[in-house]
Order: C-alpha cells, then sequence, then structure tokens
C-alpha cells in the first residue's frame, strides 16, 4: 500500500532557546512564557526556514508541549538518536559517540564513551537510566573490522558481543537495578526465519521459533521486563490472511501477546497484512504501544486494542505521505505519542516544493506539529518527568 520513508539527517550541537509557540490543533501561534515542563519531545532540527544547500546544520533540541524548543548542541559527527530520564534531568544518546545529561536548572554535561584500544564507534542505538542512576548506552562498535554489539555503564564499555548469524538490535535498551541489560532485536541463521530476540546482559534469548519477527523496544515496570515488536507469516498480495504479521508484545518469562486486527482507515481487517509496535511502555498492568498498521496508518495500542492517530493529508491518496510513530508515554492519564510526520502536499516556497520532515506529537490523539519555523526537524524520544 505504502512504501516507508526513511528519514536519515545529519545533526549537530549549542545551547539556547530558540522559541515558545503555543499549539492548538498542530498550529502555531506566540506565547509569552514556557511553562508545559511535564514532558518533552527529545530531536533534531534545522532551527530556521531553508532550502536546497542553503540550509543551516541540524542541532540536537528539546520541545516542551507548548513548542518552547531548546538547543542543546551541535555534534558534528552525530545526532540525537534516544533519551531517557531520571531525577528530573534528560540524558540524550547522541551517535557520535557519547552522551547528553540537560539537568533541571538547564546545565550540559557531556559524557564521552570510553573506547578501549582497538575498538571504534560505529552506531549508538539507546540510551537508559536505571532505577538508581546508572546509565546504560546501547550501540555497535567495530574491532578487526569486525561489527559488535555493545553496552556501556556510567561510560565506561562493559560488554561487545556477535552472533554466528545475521543480527541486529534495535533503538533502545534497559536496565533494571540489579545491573541487569535487555537490548531487543532479531536473529537471522541461513536467510529463513528472522526470530524476534533480545539480548540480556549479552546472551542471546530468542522470543519466537515460527514465522518472521523482531523485538524493537524495552521497558522495565518494577521487576517486570516488557518488549514490543512484530511477529506473524508475512503476506503480500493476494491477500485475506487470518492474522498476518500482527504488532506484540512479550513480558519476559510469560510469552507473547499480539494486538487484536480491526478495521483500519476504511479496510476490512480480512485485508490488512501487516502491523508493527516501534515501542513501549508500561504503567501498573497497563501496556501501550505506538506503531504502524500496514506501514502508512499511525496507531497505538493500549493492551491489545487498536487506536488510530489522526493525520491532515488523504491516507488514500498521498503516496509519499507518512507518519511515524516513535515513542509512547502517558502524561496525566493521556496517552503521549511522539513522532516525525510528512505531508507532501505541503510546499515549503514556489521553487523547493517537497514538504518538510516534521516532529509531532499525539496527546489524547490530537495531533500537535512541533516547530512550524524550522526547516525540517525529527523526533527520537519522549520523556515525561517524575
Amino acid at each position: 500500500m505504502k512504501n516507508i520513508l526513511y528519514i536519515i539527517l545529519i545533526f549537530s550541537f549549542s545551547f539556547t532557546i530558540i522559541s515558545c509557540a503555543k499549539k492548538s490543533g498542530g498550529s502555531s501561534g506566540s506565547s509569552s512564557s514556557c511553562n508545559n515542563s511535564k514532558a518533552f519531545v527529545i530531536g533534531n532540527a534545522v532551527t530556521e526556514k531553508c532550502s536546497g544547500t542553503d540550509c543551516p546544520v541540524s542541532k540536537i533540541v528539546i520541545w516542551d508541549l507548548d513548542g518552547c524548543m531548546t538547543v542543546v548542541g551541535e555534534s558534528v559527527n552525530g545526532w540525537a538518536v534516544d533519551a531517557a530520564s531520571h531525577n528530573n534531568s534528560i540524558y540524550i544518546a547522541d551517535d557520535a559517540g557519547f552522551y547528553w545529561i540537560v539537568g533541571a536548572d538547564n546545565r550540559i554535561e557531556k559524557k564521552q564513551l570510553n573506547y578501549p584500544s582497538g575498538y571504534k564507534n560505529s552506531e549508538i542505538t539507546g540510551i537508559s537510566v536505571n532505577s538508581i542512576g546508572d546509565v546504560y548506552v546501547a550501540g555497535m562498535v567495530v574491532k578487526n573490522k569486525k561489527e559488535l554489539t555493545a553496552y556501556w555503564k556510567n561510560g565506561e564499555l562493559v560488554k561487545t558481543f556477535s552472533e554466528n548469524a545475521d543480527w541486529y538490535s534495535e533503538k533502545n535498551v534497559g536496565a533494571d537495578s540489579n545491573g541487569n541489560v535487555y537490548i531487543p532485536g532479531w536473529r537471522m541463521k541461513s536467510h529463513s526465519v528472522t526470530y524476534s530476540a533480545y539480548w540480556k546482559n549479552g546472551n542471546l534469548k530468542i522470543l519466537t521459533s515460527t514465522y518472521d519477527g523482531e523485538a524493537t523496544d524495552v521497558d522495565i515496570s518494577g521487576s517486570k521486563v516488557y518488549l514490543s515488536g512484530a511477529h506473524g507469516a508475512i503476506c503480500d498480495l493476494p491477500c485475506p490472511v487470518t492474522s498476518g504479521t500482527l504488532a506484540a508484545y512479550w513480558q519476559v518469562g510469560k510469552g507473547m501477546t499480539k494486538v487484536t486486527k480491526v478495521n483500519t482507515a476504511g479496510y476490512p481487517k480480512r485485508w490488512i497484512m501487516r502491523s508493527r509496535a516501534s515501542s513501549i511502555h508500561v504503567e501498573g498492568s497497563t501496556v501501550y504501544m505506538a506503531g504502524d498498521v500496514d506501514g502508512f496508518v499511525p496507531v497505538y495500542w493500549r493492551n491489545k486494542i487498536q487506536h488510530e492517530l489522526p493525520v491532515k493529508y488523504d491516507l488514500d491518496t498521498c503516496d509519499y505521505c507518512k507518519a511515524d510513530p516513535i515513542d509512547i508515554s502517558v502524561l496525566d492519564g493521556k496517552v503521549l505519542v511522539v513522532g516525525n510526520y510528512y505531508d507532501a502536499n505541503d510546499k515549503v516556497d514556489y521553487y523547493y516544493t517537497h514538504g518538510e520532515k516534521k516532529a509531532v506529537y499525539w496527546l489524547d490523539k490530537q495531533l500537535h506539529i512541533l516547530c512550524n519555523s524550522c526547516g525540517s526537524s525529527y523526533a527520537v524520544a519522549v520523556v515525561v518527568m517524575d
């Protein structure tokens, strides 16, 4: 139905508050103050309108839900890839091989990840802070021309590992108060089935053994560990299929739960081919996931029940439009989803006719576009303060 748009930006670092904009239904207006300090969207942005080669470098930024944007900094070879919070501070993983700590007083610290002799940075994929304040960063490193999955604790490299097969660790990492580290991903052997998997302290744990699957995100709630992802038979047209690939979550030690397949965007459920959860958040016994259906309908799930998220374009006619949920949380009892939005119908100016990528959030199913004054923007995570 729709091809997934993959957005790659190159981003950089300095600290200032750029603008305040209060949103209502996605439109921007002026605001005299920036007071919404309970929840923040972390991402990257070209902080002014531009076109073609006239664009300045992108910057790592933090938005509050009033649209106030704080520029955290420039990182010539990297960009923000994930974020977490602890004790009213925001921790931002940077693909250049370090992480930033933005305190409640807006004090910024830069923490370099340690690379022992022989190791080089390949990719940073996630960051987590456990309940006692230890910072864990996950990613990939290269040693002797071989790529390895890796994780760090408080900047020091703890472990590297690989599999005798194709494998990949997805964005995000989780760590419990005992220092157990969980990294979601997938593993494939001999170009056959792709297994949903995760690594606990670098040791492979297979979640599924039939059909294709993946684990995409991890959340730790008390002593319970949850992973999001997808699993099921691949269905290409012609369908229908009974189930197809469905978004799913796993509680470690208790098996898999798949979402309920329903009619979506006017299509009967028998024609829905696949769904995928990209993120997970757990509060008490309630599991929230964000993702998409068939690659073009943005949704979230509360436990197994699907809720469509609105867009301003026509899902059927805008072939290159895309709304991509990235992360999910809950704010004052309301579901908060952040993601990235591309409307090909939007014109930047007369000559530059491509729509701009925009960071967005949905609060209680209402769409809000962040930074209409930006050239482009990209969300990577949401944090809700304790």
